[in-house]
């Protein structure tokens, strides 16, 4: 190899994704491996986002039936005002739940997908020679 050779798989090299001494099949499977990743990635996001809002919106309204419960002094305000704040906080615990299903859920989907990577990168290799 010349210098130019040289300096040119360096450059290459250095920008990413891009090995010209990797093959073109393992080029696609790294390819596919971001794919992958960047759609879990953005589905663990939205998901966490999702968390977030429904969690705060859960302690606002059971902080604002804590607060009614002590400021008024009607039986049946306080009744209610108990009551929205259990809504409150039972809306909490139904959003941890479902965010950790969810989170279970992305993490099996993502451990499936590379399983299939890898089960099609062995199948596309040829089978061993028998002597």
């Amino acid at each position: 190899m010349d210098k130019l050779e040289n300096e040119l798989k360096k450059a290459l090299k250095s920008e990413l994704g891009f090995d010209p001494d990797m093959g073109e099949s393992k080029r696609k499977e790294m390819y596919q491996m971001k794919l992958l990743f960047e759609r879990f990635v953005t589905n663990t996001r939205r998901a966490r986002l999702v968390f977030w809002i429904f969690f705060i919106l859960g302690l606002i309204i059971m902080f604002a039936g804590l607060t009614l419960l002590f400021k008024l002094g009607n039986p049946n305000e306080r009744l209610v005002a108990l009551f929205m704040a259990l809504v409150g906080f039972n809306s909490t615990i139904l959003i941890k739940l479902w965010y950790w299903t969810m989170n279970t859920k992305f993490d099996v989907l993502k451990e499936i997908k590379q399983l299939q990577l890898q089960i099609a990168e062995l199948a596309s290799k040829e089978p061993p020679s028998e002597n």
